[in-house]
């Protein structure tokens, strides 16, 4: 019984009233008892809340159950098992009123002493009369002074079972508490920084209205529309990071979602100097992607190649659309010449706040691209080698249309 105790007190749990309710049961069972409580110490009061109650016909009535407060008064403050085969003459219990009017015959209550403080108790009585027991077939006596020393042993095995449970969700609650905290200070820092951005803008654009110069204001005004893309851009990938969704799938041309991209970057590549080139794939089968989603994660990667080659000579940065027949594969790959990623990097690519970039990136773009491509069924594979460039591969299944309609179409 104990090896069972112990076996129900290492598996997993959804909540601390379930295992307790599998412990009761155990314990009616080796018992015989007629029915059982455990009652756990309030954290917000000093007295104890029934958290499982059982009866010998399994039936479950949380707060029915008349517990003696006598003898569990008197466990709470021996901290010791007791057992009595006739509750209501035990002189222990005088006066023992809650023992008559609930027709406790027999009963044990032991503590569930744990390593540093008493959880609570377990509490078991019989209400059946003895000659009752002798007509089932029963021993006119039930509890037994080995049996309260089994007793004594389950108590402790559960109390060690619920401070495991309390110290794991004090954990996973500090781990919560600590992220929520790392996620507050990161954003904080970059949140900052945006909006100094946005404050030197916005004198550039004061000083150019005071001196009535154009040149000046448009400068600034440059200044604050990119800060404003730049403050745009965490938040919505905060907003994708932080939800489960399924992809709003829809019939749409790859190549066009992909040629958007390129165009839109455009203009910052020739701004740095980037040849930014882009070659989509000749023919595409029919098929159905989160237009909007494969846009947002293809933008992050192009973004962080155009930051990769930024300064570099002769900088290159190439994308393309392909797909394999044969394997039913999709895919888009983003090529740079810039200054690679180090062996040791590349593990936590893609963790959440890790940034290669410094002060200029946020650490969000790579894990909500490729939280993107998973929720496609794909991932995102990358190749690199310090001071050789990099390689970002975003591969998925293909996805048919409902029809199943997989023709082919070639491309203007």
């Amino acid at each position: 019984m104990l090896y069972r105790i112990a076996e129900e007190a290492v598996r997993p749990s959804t909540s601390i009233t379930s295992l307790l309710s599998r412990i009761l049961n155990l314990a009616l069972e080796t018992a015989g008892a007629d029915r059982g409580c455990i009652l756990l110490r309030n954290l917000s009061s000093a007295g104890l809340k029934p958290v499982a109650y059982r009866d010998r016909r399994g039936e479950e009535a949380p707060g029915s159950m008349p517990v003696s407060r006598s003898i569990v008064d008197y466990v709470l403050k021996s901290r010791q098992g007791v057992r009595t085969s006739d509750a209501r003459t035990d002189a222990r219990f005088v006066p023992g009123q809650s023992i008559f009017q609930a027709g406790i015959r027999e009963a044990i209550c032991v503590p569930m002493q744990g390593r540093y403080e008493l959880q609570g108790v377990i509490y078991l009585d019989i209400t059946t009369p003895a000659d009752r027991l002798v007509i089932e077939g029963r021993a006119a006596t039930r509890f037994t002074e080995d049996l309260l020393r089994l007793m004594v042993a389950i108590g402790r095995q559960a109390a060690l079972a619920v401070e495991d449970n309390q110290y794991q969700q004090a954990l996973v609650k500090s781990e919560r508490l600590a992220a929520v905290g790392q996620t507050i200070t990161i954003l904080s820092h970059h949140i900052k920084n945006i909006l100094q951005g946005v404050r030197g803008g916005s004198y550039l654009i004061d000083m150019g209205l005071k001196d009535h110069d154009e040149s000046l204001v448009r400068k600034g005004w440059t200044i604050v529309e990119r800060n404003q893309d730049r403050i745009y851009q965490l938040v919505t990938d905060m907003l994708t990071l932080s939800k489960e969704r399924q992809p709003a799938l829809s019939r749409g041309d790859l190549n066009e979602t992909v040629g958007e991209v390129c165009e839109l970057m455009q203009a910052r590549a020739t701004e740095l100097g980037v040849e930014l080139t882009w070659t989509p794939c000749a023919g595409f089968p029919e098929m159905v992607f989160d237009a909007e989603a494969l846009h947002r994660a293809t933008l992050n990667i192009v973004g962080n190649a155009l930051d990769a080659v930024e300064g570099h000579e002769h900088p290159q940065v190439r994308v393309a659309t392909s797909f394999d027949p044969h394997s039913g594969v999709v895919a888009i790959s983003v090529d740079d010449n810039g200054v690679g990623i180090s062996p040791e990097v590349l593990p936590g690519l893609f963790n959440i706040f890790e940034s290669t970039k410094g002060a200029r990136g946020t650490g969000i773009g790579l894990a909500v691209s490729q939280k993107i491509i998973r929720e496609h069924g794909g991932e995102i594979y990358v190749e690199s080698q310090p001071g050789q460039g990099a390689r970002f591969v975003l591969e998925w299944p293909l996805i048919g249309d409902e029809q199943g309609g997989l023709e082919r179409r070639t491309e203007a």
